[in-house]
């Protein structure tokens, strides 16, 4: 099983990268430097690399080795990936090895393939060079620091390679945070999520930015509360770093789903904050990221899903389509500053400081953890759970109609709630806890209504300063949501009344 940071530089990084003392301590013997090139094999149809999986033959000198590889998580950088290799004769794969390959990790495709030869044929080259060298830390950790500059080839597209890799080769690999996070001090660089594979396919057209939701939680009922918790903040994290290449490509969905992820994350760490709390600087880059995406996600909502939809009469239309203008003109401003945001020194910290807190369970750093976080989960997360519940049901019998902000708390504690119930879903399937799922997702969406309809009403504000001219337009239109507003509040009401004020099990 590999385990490794990835870590991408620019063209100016590289070389500090080759001088930087942390890295090349006294003693340290000189890099080993060798060009090696990568052939990738797969089917027309790109049967392994939708299976999660990678086969290349690479190549140094008159040494070939032949490498399946795939599987496994990345989570803020750190790889760990199922790796089966063995040296070859040439440059073309081995067919007899790779079915024992291909047996050995993925079964079911070898059954599916059966006794028939796989048609494989080389999809896209890695060239490279590659500075190598053994790396000894405290605690006897020993990593190995591999520097890759080069190209990647499919036809006549390239992409630049320029990455530092730090891989375990003896140790935590809570350490490798440690190290990586010292290196981003020095000299900033950004993690890659992605593999040089996954950045080939999409050269050959294989991969494209899109948009992912979450997955479900993966516990087991063994566990302790502890590990739980560690996965469930992977789980949260995964989603949001998945969505990285779709929000710097672009894609409103992307970062609907990146905001998604790290409401998620929130909602896990405001779950046990009585058990574990993120230090407070972590904490504050938290926050800070999600005000920029909320921000982005406002405007998009706003663009998308209210204008198109309002009943404008025919004079204001001219009106509104200098308002859209406006309105999507301020989006991409929000989308430009996300972008920023994700591709930032101050973004690619945050995100090896949670990495690092989740993986070396940075709550053990406190002193002893609470009892509860040593407990099963199994015994755990019913209390969790239950205290989510009862945290709907004190809101749900304090809202006022007249002060809308009520029924906000009462959506983000039902928000809260439906999360909890997911994080654990692997423990509990029954038809009761399904009821009150469905329950709060729909009381979720009703009051999100007036939720988007009260920030709507803040956005229409600021447009008041973009396009003065549009007044009565603006005017119409917060007549429109005031009116939308009224209508939802007592059916919202009754929904809060009737259905969330009971109790409801695990």
């Amino acid at each position: 099983m590999e385990c490794e940071i990835k870590l991408a530089l620019d063209a100016a990084s590289v070389n500090q990268i080759k001088k930087l003392p942390l890295l090349r301590p006294a003693g340290t013997g000189k890099p080993d430097e060798r060009d090696h090139v990568d052939r990738y094999f797969d089917t027309a149809d790109f049967t392994l690399w939708q299976h999660g999986f990678a086969l290349r033959v690479r190549s140094e000198g008159t040494r070939h080795v032949q490498t399946l590889k795939g599987g496994g998580t990345v989570v803020a950088g750190l790889h760990q990936r199922v790796e089966l290799e063995a040296e070859v004769a040439s440059d073309e794969p081995d067919r007899a090895l790779f079915a024992r390959q291909l047996r050995d990790a993925l079964p079911a495709l070898a059954r599916q393939f059966g006794k028939h030869e796989v048609a494989l044929q080389p999809i896209f080259t890695n060239k490279v060079k590659r500075a190598s060298w053994m790396l000894g830390l405290d605690g006897g950790m020993q990593v190995e620091c591999a520097l890759d500059t080069g190209e990647l080839q499919c036809g006549d597209r390239t992409a630049a390679v320029r990455e530092l890799e730090l891989e375990m080769k003896d140790g935590d690999p809570a350490g490798l945070y440690a190290l990586a996070r010292q290196v981003h001090e020095t000299v900033p660089v950004r993690i890659e999520n992605v593999s040089k594979a996954e950045r080939g396919y999409a050269l050959a057209g294989a991969v494209a930015p899109r948009a992912v939701k979450a997955t479900p939680v993966k516990l087991k009922r063994k566990a302790s509360m502890g590990e739980a918790l560690a996965g469930i903040l992977r789980n949260c994290l995964t989603q949001m770093q998945a969505n990285e290449p779709g929000v710097l490509a672009g894609e409103v969905e992307s970062l609907h789903q990146m905001r998604v992820g790290l409401r998620r994350l929130r909602a896990a760490l405001a779950m046990v904050k009585d058990l574990a709390q993120l230090p407070a600087p972590l904490a504050d880059e938290v926050e800070w990221l999600a005000g920029e995406l909320g921000d982005a996600r406002n405007w998009d909502v706003f663009i998308e899903s209210l204008l198109p939809g309002l009943p404008v009469p025919d004079e204001h239309k001219p009106a509104l389509a200098r308002v859209q203008v406006a309105a999507r003109e301020e989006a991409e401003r929000h989308r430009a500053r996300v972008r920023a945001a994700v591709g930032s020194p101050r973004y690619t910290g945050l995100m090896l400081g949670l990495g690092a807190w989740i993986t070396g369970q940075g709550w053990r750093e406190e002193g002893p953890p609470p009892a509860a976080l040593e407990q099963k989960v199994g015994k755990t997360a019913p209390r969790l759970v239950q205290h989510a519940a009862a945290r709907v049901r004190k809101r749900a019998r304090g809202y006022d109609l007249k002060q809308p902000a009520s029924l906000h708390k009462v959506r983000i504690a039902a928000k809260k709630e439906r999360y909890a119930r997911e994080f654990f879903e692997a423990l509990s399937h029954g038809k009761k806890e399904a009821r009150r799922h469905d329950l709060l997702t729909g009381m979720q969406d009703e009051l999100g209504l007036l939720n988007d309809s009260i920030v709507a009403r803040e956005l229409v504000a600021q447009l008041r300063e973009r396009v003065p001219q549009e007044l009565a337009l603006l005017g119409f239109i917060e007549g429109v949501l005031a009116v939308r507003a009224l209508d939802v509040l007592p059916r919202a009401g009754r929904h809060v009344r009737r259905r969330l004020r009971g109790r409801a099990g695990f």
